[in-house]
């Protein structure tokens, strides 16, 4: 799976979780931008372990803040 598909099932996560604008989501944004808070943080996580069948660390949980972010927490998890 190459970076694009990963950031746009990311993506159709978080679009999930929130109402966001049609524009696609700038990867540097903070989430808090767009309203999601520390539980919405929490389903996104799950999300991503589900959808990516990964487990995602709780180091790696803290430092999820953007899409960019995100992205580059699961590739890393699905090159290993």
């Amino acid at each position: 799976m190459d970076r694009a598909e990963i950031s746009r099932r990311i993506e159709e996560i978080l679009r999930d979780q929130k109402t966001l604008p049609a524009d696609p989501i700038d990867p540097d944004t903070p989430l808090e931008t767009f309203g999601f808070d520390s539980l919405d943080a929490l389903n996104i996580v799950f999300a991503l372990e589900e959808t990516f069948k990964i487990s995602i660390s709780d180091d790696e949980v803290r430092d999820v803040r953007s899409l960019g972010r995100m992205v580059e927490i699961v590739e890393g998890h699905l090159q290993s």
